[in-house]
């Protein structure tokens, strides 16, 4: 399973660096904060909300699951906008 979005809408994004995962929870209008490459305890708890949204165990950790969930709900905000 690939850690890499890809889409014309928002290019590319990789969701294994903590600058990609800040940006798509921010393009999921998830607030990290600041895109600034830190995982720091805002990033977290982003990653939790978005877990819980998501249906997943919010444990703050983007392990394989998180990263696959941001990346479906990416390609389907750049296909609906939804």
């Amino acid at each position: 399973m690939s850690s890499i979005h890809q889409s014309e809408k928002y290019g590319t994004i990789d969701l294994e660096s903590v600058a990609g995962l800040q940006t798509a929870l921010v393009l999921l209008d998830v607030d990290s904060g600041e895109v600034d490459g830190i995982l720091g305890p805002k990033t977290r708890e982003a990653i939790k909300a978005f877990q819980a949204m998501a249906g997943l165990t919010a444990d703050g950790v983007s392990g394989p699951q998180t990263r696959a969930a941001l990346d479906a709900a990416l390609t389907q905000l750049a296909e609906t906008g939804l």
